[in-house]
């Protein structure tokens, strides 16, 4: 039982270290944003099909349902709200504008861009 405790609080800790250094990836990155997020996104997707890998027949089906389900509320709310490319060309130039105040936060400038 104790060495399933320490695994379990070793992936906890393990997924906590590798959000923060996405974080810290994506602001340290303000020129290049898209592809940051880019390689988050390829990250993410490469760790959620090993676990998924792991999974029983049931467990995966719900998984895959799960996500296609969260796919739709994504698409249906996209519709809804008009978040067409104009859109979020204007919300990756946010998160760039973002991205380059909390570098510059980071580094110490007072000017918000990253020295």
């Amino acid at each position: 039982m104790r060495e399933l405790m320490f695994s379990m609080m070793r992936f906890s800790g393990a997924m906590t270290m590798f959000s923060m250094e996405q974080a810290q990836n994506a602001m340290s990155a303000p020129a290049d944003t898209r592809a940051a997020l880019v390689r988050l996104r390829n990250t993410l997707d490469a760790m959620s099909e090993s676990l998924a890998s792991k999974l029983d027949g049931p467990k995966r089906t719900a998984l895959d349902s799960m996500s296609k389900s969260q796919l739709d509320i994504w698409d249906n709310t996209a519709s809804a709200v008009k978040l067409d490319a104009a859109n979020l060309d204007t919300a990756a130039d946010l998160m760039k504008r973002a991205s380059e105040s909390f570098a510059g936060m980071i580094g110490g400038s007072s000017n918000g861009k990253a020295a």
